[in-house]
């Protein structure tokens, strides 16, 4: 896989979108291999710059993991050493078929491929698309733009998983299509356990575009008075409160690393604050 540097950076919204709804359903047959087949400890999905969204190894299958290319739109079965034993290339191929792709290896492997199903997720929290109803993936020149933002968050984070040690592992949540960690806080409220939530959206159903966000849970009953952000941050409040950050603000992903920096920083401590 390879995201080349790019002269010059242009937010496209609406081909970001495109691309967005096609990768999330592209990296459903993970999901369903992961949550079928992996340990608790290791469902989820993950970002590797060298194989792109990836599983951690399937426990009934020894080492081997399930990748997918973001940039080529293929599925990969790699072993532990990245060696690829087959893929599969989604374009002008349905959902139906790369389920199909991957039930037929893990056959081979000798696993339980009839444990693996798509998972279902709550009705109206879901890209509505035509890939669902049996429409076939098509290659994207933009799908490079969109994963990079991944390739930058997923780096993002794990500098501050390494800074935070009640920080969870970074990792991609195939429901939403977020990259994010999970900040435990040794602490209740109202018999609730608090934490503060750190990832990149690719966008979603409050903001069109990708965003940062910080979230601290519980949400705070008043809102009154939330704490001043840094790097442009705004706080968002309808429906689920956090501090946000949108790639309208930020701009080019790698180029907006210390201005996003900025802004994680002070959203952590606000939230952390709120917290208390």
């Amino acid at each position: 896989m390879n995201i080349t540097d790019k002269p010059s950076f242009i937010l496209d919204l609406q081909q970001l979108v495109e691309a967005r709804i096609q990768l999330h359903y592209a990296i459903q047959p993970l999901a369903a291999i992961s949550n079928a087949l992996a340990d608790s400890s290791s469902k989820g999905l993950f970002w590797d710059d060298r194989l792109g969204f990836i599983t951690r190894a399937i426990t009934s299958l020894e080492s081997y993991r399930l990748a997918l290319d973001p940039i080529a739109l293929t599925l990969n079965f790699v072993t532990d050493q990245d060696r690829v034993i087959s893929a599969f290339a989604l374009g002008d191929r349905t959902l139906t078929e790369a389920f199909d792709w991957m039930k037929a290896i893990v056959n081979g492997l000798g696993g339980a491929s009839d444990l693996i199903t798509p998972i279902s997720y709550p009705p109206n929290d879901f890209p509505d698309s035509d890939l669902a109803s049996g429409a076939t993936f098509q290659l994207l020149n933009l799908t490079s733009e969109l994963a990079e933002y991944y390739v930058i968050a997923d780096r993002i984070l794990q500098n501050l998983v390494q800074q935070e040690p009640m920080a969870s592992d970074v990792r991609i949540w195939p429901h939403h299509f977020d990259i994010a960690t999970l900040i435990s806080i040794p602490d209740e409220i109202n018999g609730e356990e608090k934490s503060v939530g750190i990832g990149l959206s690719s966008g979603d159903g409050s903001y069109n575009e990708p965003y940062w966000y910080v979230t601290p849970y519980p949400y705070p009953e008043d809102r009154s008075n939330l704490p001043i952000l840094d790097g442009e941050g705004v706080w968002h409040t309808e429906g689920w409160v956090g501090a946000i950050l949108t790639a309208s603000q930020f701009g080019e992903p790698k180029a907006s690393m210390d201005k996003v920096n900025t802004f994680l920083k002070s959203a952590i401590a606000g939230c952390k604050e709120l917290l208390r």
